[in-house]
């Protein structure tokens, strides 16, 4: 099967975007602005949590986990990252950071002992920084303590490990660790967007790359694109998005570019610097790549996701969406956040003093709180409706309450709004406006308490270019409904 031409593509968007009332939507507080725009990471958010006593997070670990490690270092800032990272790290910087996870990790040995490791992610940051001496040495401190042998293992690569002499060497060494997917971050083939983004790469990388990971016999690769970047076009959406496709590349993560005031591309769309595509333009680039993909047999999975219909779709995604409350999420490094013993936490941002607690002997945590059953039932539907959605019968189940009883007025809103729908076997879903408009869906299902501890929090903050809350608080929350202090913000580059 072709794929659609540019112009067919473009024609079924714009007819599709029809469909989706963003005046109605406006008037209803039910759809973000380009610049507040933002997804549900953390439920609640990290500007709604306060101290936490790391031995909670012992207390009622579940039967399979899931883990994550963090490699901060990068050889250049992206305009779009607010993760926690280093730039050029000096000389013994990264070997001091793998004797810290080292540590860190043996803070929960007894812990975790016997546990089923379903997936592991290895993100950063860029982890293909490390060379393959430092590469054999995480492996070697994480085998000791982790069978990832029958685990979905995930690892991040920089699409300019394509021009390392070694890269072969490495990705080899990553292969006979156990790693079975891969995630490229490619966010465009436009060079000239990619200048703009600072991302270290062109296109004759990413082409070298893919092509060598096929060498290697890598059969599952999933690559990042996203639309809205500066000076991206309708066009250029198009032809970065086909040019993957003609690398034969089965698997995307595709998604809206994401804002924060700490990041350089905020203060790029709010001095003018660039041309950034508004939100009638940013929905018709969405239904450009649904019309592609589902042409060429590709199938949706959870929110963003596509992957050939004859292609699994990632576990460690589906269990983060799906797994619900049966499965804990275990962070190790720097910035990295985390869910365990139905505790929703973060480890220090800040790389100082998370190399000052752990290599003290104790465990890093920045900011937590224990959730309470309604924050279980909130984070619950907030986080599956983004993937297979609600079964409502089996929510009862779970929490023995009605959902369509507890969030009457939530559902009401959300299904006359045409965001929401109920199956005819009880499933509460997204709707293609819903997905469009997922951040604002959310937020919907945040209780007026996590909101006002959002607001106190963010009142405290001076500065919101530089502070580490701000930084790493992945919600929409504090910014919906602030249009004009988000506005003034940007416009004095606070």
């Amino acid at each position: 099967m072709l794929a659609p031409s540019y112009s067919e593509a473009l024609e079924f968007a714009i007819d599709r975007s029809y469909d989706i009332n963003l005046d109605m939507l406006r008037s209803q507080k039910l759809h973000l602005e380009t610049y507040n725009d933002y997804l549900v990471g953390t439920y609640p958010p990290l500007k709604a949590m306060g101290e936490l006593n790391a031995d909670k997070l012992l207390g009622e670990i579940t039967p399979s986990i899931d883990l994550y490690f963090h490699i901060p270092f990068c050889n250049q800032y992206c305009t779009f990252c607010h993760f926690a990272k280093e730039i050029n790290p000096r000389s013994g910087r990264v070997e001091r950071y793998l004797a810290a996870l080292d540590k860190e990790m043996s803070w929960s040995d007894a812990a975790l002992a016997g546990r089923s490791i379903e997936t592991a992610f290895f993100g950063g940051g860029t982890p293909s920084i490390l060379t393959n001496p430092q590469l054999k040495a995480l492996f070697d401190m994480i085998n000791q303590r982790f069978d990832l042998s029958k685990s979905e293992v995930s690892f991040e690569l920089h699409p300019s490990l394509g021009k390392q002499v070694d890269a072969a060497e490495r990705i080899s060494t990553l292969l006979k660790n156990g790693v079975n997917r891969f995630v490229l971050g490619v966010q465009s083939l436009d060079q000239n967007i990619l200048r703009i983004l600072n991302r270290g790469h062109g296109v004759d990388e990413v082409r070298q790359l893919v092509k060598l990971l096929n060498k290697l016999g890598v059969q599952n690769l999933s690559l990042d694109l996203i639309y809205g970047l500066p000076q991206q076009t309708l066009r250029s959406w198009y032809d970065s998005l086909i040019g993957l496709l003609d690398m034969g590349v089965e698997k995307f993560n595709i998604f809206p570019l994401l804002f924060k005031s700490t990041d350089p591309v905020a203060r790029h769309l709010s001095k003018g610097r660039y041309q950034f595509a508004g939100a009638k333009e940013r929905i018709v680039m969405h239904f450009m790549a649904e019309h592609i993909l589902t042409r060429l047999g590709y199938r949706h999975g959870p929110i963003f996701y596509w992957t050939k219909k004859s292609q699994p779709h990632s576990v460690q995604q589906r269990r983060k969406y799906d797994s619900w409350n049966d499965n804990n999420l275990v962070p190790f490094g720097v910035g990295g956040f985390g869910y365990m013993s139905q505790c929703q936490f973060y480890n220090e941002a800040h790389l100082d003093r998370y190399l000052d607690m752990v290599e003290s002997g104790a465990k890093p945590v920045w900011k937590g709180v224990v959730l309470t059953q309604d924050d279980l039932m909130r984070r619950t539907v907030m986080l599956a409706l983004r993937s297979s959605g609600v079964p409502l019968s089996r929510f009862e189940k779970e929490f023995g309450v009605s959902m369509e009883q507890y969030f009457r007025r939530e559902i009401k809103k959300l299904t006359e709004a045409g965001l929401i729908s109920i199956s005819n076997e009880g499933v509460l879903t997204l709707t293609t406006a819903g997905i469009i408009n997922s951040g604002a869906v959310s937020l919907q299902f945040f209780s007026n308490e996590v909101l006002e501890r959002v607001a106190r929090t963010d009142s405290r903050i001076l500065d919101k270019r530089t502070d580490l809350i701000e930084k790493h608080d992945y919600s929409p929350a504090a910014r919906y409904g602030a249009t004009a202090e988000m506005q003034a913000i940007f416009s004095q580059g606070r």
